[in-house]
């Protein structure tokens, strides 16, 4: 069922992409999109949902779509090309309802269909998966999968990539997937040089190598390895302890952005709490004790309020008050008072984080939302919830959309099973179906 309702949802978004023009008249059909007639759709002729789903919907990964690979994904968002999830597949032994044994072994199935299969992939059967032949997430994680590099996947790399998101090669905590020294250190001169670095260990490079000499040591190799078996960073037990002197290298009793690296760089005006260019000691066991929970405490608006002026403006605010000083300025007159500060306290402490109305958001009191007022993931999808297209979100249409994200929840047996009695009938199977589908289109 999951595998279903995520193809339908990919069908659904790319299909409702194409139902529109500029002009209103239908976009829907394979000659429309095809702009330069040449029987094919390109990446660029595509619409930007469609293009977002390019690489799923052109089936045999030649850089168009044709109309046969057109037809299929409108097939299967109208329900035609989802063969597997038919009601004859759930119900087994052909007796006309769904057990609830039935179900579950149908959900099982679904769980293990979307399993890579080596032999698929390798489209020349040569033994190897190129880069020309990966797709999706092989693609993406190509270079880390082709663990020696020679710009192919091999059949032990392919199958060590399937036991590590089984589970057998990457617990988490374990070490089992242990990165060897040796293997990294291609020509054996007891270091790792960025040039032999590869993965996580390039990504992170400048944060393992301690004494940013240009290299990785057994010593600093071993520190990483002891810091992921939790061996030197548990949370909150401060054993991975940075050292002020270790990052103070020209010991002047202050900590330059020069000096800084990694976590200690990226927060850095965080830390600077006098914005003085520089982390002195006391900022720095500051932000250790912060992390350690003993500092970690909630900002009050006196603090933040530096000139006491009774409101908070821009220049005041920091990290995410900052980031979301517009939405938490509800009246937007350039400042946040007391009253709106503590209103996102309690948002974030849970006790105001509830439903968005209409009427918060509705800020004129107008009856109607315009894209000016609306905010986060209204603003977004604005277009899909202005279902007349006037430019304004009416409460019908709000309530409407609130409505679609209530149903939007993976399917039990009890929810199919509306008479309760115990198995689902093809008519309940199909009722729910077409609900679904209709709360889809709404949406």
């Amino acid at each position: 069922m999951k595998k279903l309702f995520i193809l339908s949802g990919v069908a659904l978004m790319v299909s409702s992409a194409l139902t529109m023009a500029a002009d209103g008249k239908s976009k829907r059909d394979f000659e429309s999109l095809d702009a330069n007639a040449d029987g094919v759709i390109t990446l660029a002729e595509a619409g930007s949902r469609m293009a977002k789903h390019f690489d799923r919907i052109d089936s045999d990964g030649d850089g168009s779509v044709n109309k046969a690979e057109f037809e299929a994904m409108k097939a299967m968002h109208k329900g035609k090309g989802h063969k597997k999830a038919a009601f004859a597949d759930f119900d087994s032994n052909g007796d006309g309802d769904i057990t609830a044994a039935e179900f579950d072994a149908m959900k099982k199935t679904h769980k293990g269909n979307r399993k890579l299969n080596f032999v698929q992939v390798d489209a020349n059967s040569d033994g190897v998966v190129t880069k020309d032949e990966a797709k999706g997430r092989l693609l993406k994680g190509f270079d880390k999968i082709d663990s020696d590099a020679n710009g192919s996947i091999t059949t032990t790399e392919f199958a060590a990539m399937e036991n590590m998101h089984k589970g057998k090669g990457h617990k988490k905590g374990n070490g089992n997937h242990k990165l060897d020294f040796a293997q990294v250190d291609t020509n054996n001169d007891a270091k790792i040089t960025k040039d032999e670095a590869k993965g996580r260990l390039l990504k992170h490079f400048d944060k393992i190598d301690s004494d940013a000499n240009g290299s990785i040591t057994t010593t600093e190799f071993a520190a990483m390895e002891n810091m992921h078996k939790g061996k030197g960073h548990k949370k909150g037990n401060g054993n991975h302890k940075l050292d002020f002197a270790q990052v103070d290298t020209n010991n002047d009793a202050k900590i330059t952005k020069d000096e800084a690296k990694g976590g200690l760089l990226k927060y850095f005006d965080k830390i600077d709490a006098d914005a003085d260019g520089a982390i002195t000691s006391a900022e720095f066991d500051a932000m250790k004790a912060m992390h350690k929970g003993k500092g970690h405490k909630q900002p009050t608006f006196a603090k933040v309020d530096t000139n006491n002026d009774g409101k908070i403006t821009k220049n005041e605010a920091k990290g995410r008050l900052l980031k979301g000083f517009d939405k938490i300025d509800t009246d937007a007159d350039g400042t946040i008072t007391s009253a709106e500060f503590e209103l996102v306290k309690k948002m974030g402490k849970g006790k105001r984080d509830q439903k968005l109305t209409f009427a918060m958001v509705d800020a004129n009191n107008d009856g109607s939302i315009a894209k000016s007022e609306a905010k986060g993931r209204l603003l977004k999808h604005f277009d899909r919830i202005d279902a007349d297209n006037n430019g304004h979100v009416s409460e019908q249409e709000f309530n409407a959309m609130v409505k679609a994200k209530k149903g939007h929840k993976r399917p039990t047996f009890e929810m199919l099973d509306t008479d309760g009695n115990g198995k689902i009938s093809q008519v309940e199977f199909d009722s729910f179906h077409q609900k679904h589908a209709k709360m889809n289109k709404q949406a």
